[in-house]
């Protein structure tokens, strides 16, 4: 039985569905075996590529996410690995459909209470803004998790790697972690005002960095901080 997705590739190809991949994966210029990932309910495609199929495919773009499983995911970010956690978290098996609605006893958390972030490696360089390349992937998470992020963000010079969860903020909060452009270029810090500079700290009041207002810009506040420690 074929499901969603593979209805409508079968008829966008004619009425075969047989090569209608590997049609769609060069239309898009992804890899075969992106799209398998598609049809299998493994991974969902990106909020661009939904657009590009919503043209091939004569449908608005909700439409076409429509054809895939929504996903809840349930990451433990308590755990010493978080970071691999929440991608674990995405795999089909650790994941429930939004949309299995002949169970008895809904899901707790329904589409309503889900988001889906992207996750940018790095900060692209019209952020807040990002293009398709600047996404890595995108993980589908409980409201309470997100805590109002917007992006997920890994600074590819730290060690370990980090990835912060951002809410979009463009003033100083004192004592708050928040992501800033500097002329060194983006950091995570805590920032406090003195004597007309702003100083920029990793630790509690532990000065490292002293700019003047104009040279630095808040981007966001860091609603949360996961760690890979591999």
């Amino acid at each position: 039985m074929i499901n969603k997705f593979e209805k409508q590739l079968e008829k966008w190809n004619g009425g075969v569905l047989r090569g209608a991949q590997a049609k769609l994966a060069r239309y898009l210029h992804v890899s075969t075996a992106t799209v398998a990932l598609w049809a299998t309910g493994k991974r969902r495609p990106s909020k661009g590529y939904a657009a590009q199929m919503a043209q091939l495919f004569g449908l608005d773009s909700y439409d076409v996410m429509r054809l895939f499983p929504a996903t809840t995911t349930y990451p433990d970010l308590a755990s010493e690995r978080a970071t691999q956690s929440l991608r674990d978290a995405q795999a089909p098996e650790n994941t429930y459909s939004a949309d299995n609605l002949h169970l008895k006893t809904p899901p707790a958390a329904a589409r309503s209470n889900s988001v889906s972030l992207p996750v940018l490696m790095g900060v692209p360089e019209n952020y807040p803004l990002y293009k398709e390349e600047d996404v890595a992937e995108w993980w589908t998470l409980p409201l309470r998790y997100a805590k109002g992020a917007k992006y997920l963000v890994q600074l590819g010079h730290e060690v370990p790697h980090h990835l912060y969860f951002i809410r979009p903020e463009t003033n100083l909060i004192e004592g708050k972690w928040m992501l800033f452009k500097t002329p060194k270029g983006y950091t995570v810090k805590k920032g406090f005002q003195k004597e007309g500079s702003i100083c920029l700290c990793s630790a509690e009041r532990k000065e490292e960095e002293t700019y003047s207002p104009g040279q630095i810009t808040p981007l966001g506040c860091v609603v949360c901080k996961v760690t890979d420690t591999e």
